[in-house]
């Protein structure tokens, strides 16, 4: 048995591309890390082993503690002990997972391990999954837990918790037991206490099966991963679905490119109730439907023709001062230089000739309220006014920089409308020309 779960965790690594020679290895003391840290020393590798000691069960948390520093002695592998204290009982499996494990990315970092490892087994992808089906999950809920995940490892992931007991037992390596794992108050220990005993009963081996069915949905997933990725793309601070090319393919595909999507701008997983909304949003037709998303992300709709995220951008921007040279505000690129007026030049409405002799100026967000009076037109528009005639989509409003002088009249708007007042005329002595791009494609 020995040989059989080193053997199988040899190929577990193989597959999924484990770079087990130099891990940081998560120890709780417990059977399934302990089984990991015995099986990374007869695979010859050089881990370094972490244990957080959360100070949640008194003096059992000194004697893990002190356990995993016997062994790690005896193995001759090198031990770091950290220790972790919570003021709120709340979440609190939550909050120590996530701190553990970004614990473990500094103390990976100091000691140069490419790798984190932890001990979690097929098993833990059995009631993971279960879980996750229970919360009403979808495909990548049914995939439980990855073999890899970021340069977090799972070499035990194919490996039942009975494997590991058998592999202690022959090596007569004690382990330590958690009392926490006994309380039926954690929904993860009741299904394991409870529910998986009674499946294995109807269907023995279903704790395997249900690993078994995880690895082949994340197989499906990776796949439709990959066709969706093909619907995505970034354009400038924003990330792009055209609404034609989602409509052309099946639903299922376009939920994971709005997930995908999603994911690009905030890393996190979007709700299967959010992803239907904006589907449903998408078939909207007129003007711009905007919607705010988890993350500080928003959503738009624009004339039915894109579904457009981007994160929200914080109030209050800061002006720019218009100064000779390059510089990047708000998604656009802004060049500035002194220039001979040019008319054929002026034409082009990603180009402005200003007075100079009227700055200085200064480049900001549009606001509610700006007023300009455009360029042969006679009289004043309300910015958003001028924009909206020119289908600048409605969300795109409050983004687009405007140039102003120094009382904070408009002088230009983006790629639009030129203030009357700062045109060029034969008594200027100095002209300003701006020449923007827009980081985002014009959408």
């Amino acid at each position: 048995m020995s040989g059989s779960l080193v053997a199988k965790v040899s190929r577990t690594a193989a597959r999924y591309g484990m770079d087990l020679s130099r891990p940081l290895a998560l120890v709780s003391g417990g059977p399934d890390s302990v089984a990991l840290l015995r099986a990374l020393v007869e695979l010859e590798a050089e881990p370094v082993v972490l244990h957080v000691e959360h100070g949640l069960r008194g003096a059992e948390s000194e004697a893990d503690a002190e356990f995993v520093r016997e062994l790690c002695g005896r193995l001759g592998v090198r031990f770091e002990l950290r220790r972790l204290r919570f003021e709120s009982k709340a979440n609190l499996q939550a909050v120590a997972r996530r701190e553990r494990y970004l614990l473990a990315e500094e103390i990976a970092d100091s000691h140069g391990c490419a790798a984190i490892a932890t001990g979690h087994t097929a098993d833990d992808v059995a009631e993971t999954v279960l879980l996750n089906l229970a919360r009403g999950a979808g495909l990548r809920g049914m995939g439980g837990i990855p073999p890899v995940r970021g340069r977090v490892v799972r070499p035990l992931i194919e490996c039942s918790r009975a494997e590991v007991l058998a592999y202690l037992g022959e090596l007569g390596q004690t382990y330590r037991t958690d009392s926490s794992n006994l309380e039926a108050e954690y929904a993860r220990n009741r299904v394991r206490l409870e529910v998986l005993p009674v499946l294995e009963e109807l269907h023995p081996g279903a704790g395997a099966n249900l690993a078994r069915a995880a690895a082949l949905a994340r197989e499906d997933l990776e796949a439709l991963e990959e066709l969706a990725a093909g619907l995505v793309r970034e354009r400038g601070e924003e990330v792009v679905l055209e609404v034609r090319r989602l409509e052309e393919v099946p639903p299922a595909l376009r939920r994971h490119a709005v997930r995908r999507a999603y994911r690009t701008l905030s890393g996190d997983p979007l709700p299967a109730r959010i992803v239907a909304e904006l589907l449903e949003l998408v078939r909207e037709r007129e003007g711009t439907r905007v919607r705010d998303l988890p993350g500080g992300v928003v959503a738009a709709v624009r004339y039915g023709e894109e579904l457009v995220l981007y994160r929200r951008r914080e109030e209050g921007r800061d002006a720019v001062e218009l100064r000779p040279g390059e510089f990047f505000y708000a998604g656009w690129r802004v060049k500035v230089s002194e220039a001979d007026f040019d008319s054929e030049d002026a034409r082009r409405s990603e180009v402005a000739y200003l007075d100079a002799g009227l700055g200085p100026y200064r480049v900001r967000l549009a606001r509610e309220g700006d007023q300009i009076r455009p360029l042969g037109l006679g009289g004043r528009k309300r910015v958003f006014r001028a924009m909206m005639d020119r289908r600048v989509p409605r969300d795109r409003r409050g983004r687009t920089p405007v140039v102003v002088d120094g009382t904070g009249r408009v002088a230009w708007i983006f790629g639009g409308e030129l203030g009357e007042e700062f045109r060029v005329t034969p008594r200027t002595r100095r002209a300003l020309r701006l020449e923007v791009e827009d980081l985002h494609g014009g959408g």
